[in-house]
């Protein structure tokens, strides 16, 4: 069921937010900006390409996005239910 005025933050898959959170000790400036971006907005779509880019950068390899599609539509960062 999807809300409406919920931010991605709440529709982030939970591992992804773990492994955020993993690289939160030793960079914690960027984890915090990313947290706080992710915070901010309600849909994928809204994240600039600097914070997307940012986002893919502290993900283990195994997170990133898979393909253009993935990239686009943020498949590899929402859970299964608000994915388009």
């Amino acid at each position: 069921m999807k809300m409406n005025n919920m931010k991605l933050i709440n529709k982030v898959k939970p591992e992804v937010l773990n492994a955020l959170k993993k690289s939160r000790i030793k960079y914690s400036t960027s984890y915090s900006v990313i947290i706080t971006g992710l915070s901010e907005v309600e849909n994928y779509r809204d994240l600039t390409i600097k914070a997307i880019d940012q986002i893919i950068l502290f993900l283990p390899k195994d997170l990133r996005p898979n393909g253009r599609t993935d990239f686009y539509y943020g498949d590899y960062l929402l859970q299964k239910e608000y994915q388009v």
